[in-house]
């Protein structure tokens, strides 16, 4: 099978990425610097790598919230290998936790939306579309951080400050404000995920890009989590507090219910 590829290029004794020298970029380069050329094709600029540093801090950890960590403890419990527990975590991710995928693809909707308008006319025809058809709003809320999602209040200072927030950002907390408007509901802040979806969008990543770097964040307290299930050595965990809400059993006989046909 035959690929061609502009990532890398690999010969004895080098490595050629994205053009660079790997041996270089080991000597020479942060890891943000290496993730971003390997994800992007190009080495970042100085408020570029500060920010992309604070992006890879942003989902070092967040407990048993997202379904991520539960599920790779669930599965190192049943199968304590570090590869396959950490692997079905990364699998958890998806529309409801993690990815950023989906507010992003809500603001390229926006935007189409928006035409030559403004800001605030493209947020208010996405909330009406959403809000009108009674569906979440991808982005937005989170069950633990309730008046606000400080590591998305965080990427947004800094990326202000840095001078990288542009229209995105904008665009999406002007789809905020148009949804509290619109529903009253101030305890539903923009979330990690929302957050990650307008600053990916105006540092020019595509989704999969921006995708690419919020599974790079949440790796380290993945694997951490997996680790500390493999090492404390507690087999097999299970759900204890489910609830049974189907029939009731009775004191019929299999061949009475077939005789029926139940």
């Amino acid at each position: 099978m035959y690929f061609s590829t502009t990532i890398s290029e690999v010969k004895e004794g080098e490595v050629n990425l994205r053009g660079y020298s790997l041996a270089e970029i080991m000597r020479e380069t942060t890891y943000a610097d290496g993730a971003f050329l390997s994800i992007t094709g190009r080495l970042p600029s100085p408020a570029e790598r500060r920010l992309v540093d604070a992006i890879l801090n942003s989902l070092l950890d967040h407990g048993f919230v997202a379904s991520t960590i539960t599920a790779a403890r669930y599965i190192a419990s049943g199968n304590p290998q570090f590869i396959p527990a950490v692997a079905g975590g990364i699998l958890a991710a998806g529309s409801n936790t993690l990815s950023p995928e989906h507010s992003y693809h809500l603001l390229e909707h926006t935007k189409e939306l928006r035409g030559g308008g403004t800001f605030d006319d493209g947020a208010e025809r996405i909330v009406d579309e959403y809000v009108s058809s009674k569906r979440r709003l991808p982005g937005f809320g989170h069950p633990t951080h309730k008046t606000s999602d400080f590591r998305a209040d965080i990427l947004f200072e800094l990326a202000a400050e840095l001078g990288l927030a542009g229209d995105s950002v904008q665009q999406f907390q002007a789809i905020h404000a148009a949804f509290v408007r619109r529903t009253g509901k101030t305890n539903i802040p923009i979330n990690i995920d929302g957050a990650l979806a307008a600053i990916g969008c105006d540092l020019g990543w595509s989704a999969n890009q921006t995708v690419a770097f919020a599974v790079l964040s949440v790796l380290p307290g993945l694997m951490a989590h997996v680790i500390e299930e493999i090492e404390t050595g507690r087999p097999l965990r299970y759900i204890q507090d489910g609830d049974y809400i189907g029939k009731p059993m009775t004191e019929r006989v299999i061949a009475e219910a077939t005789i029926k046909g139940e």
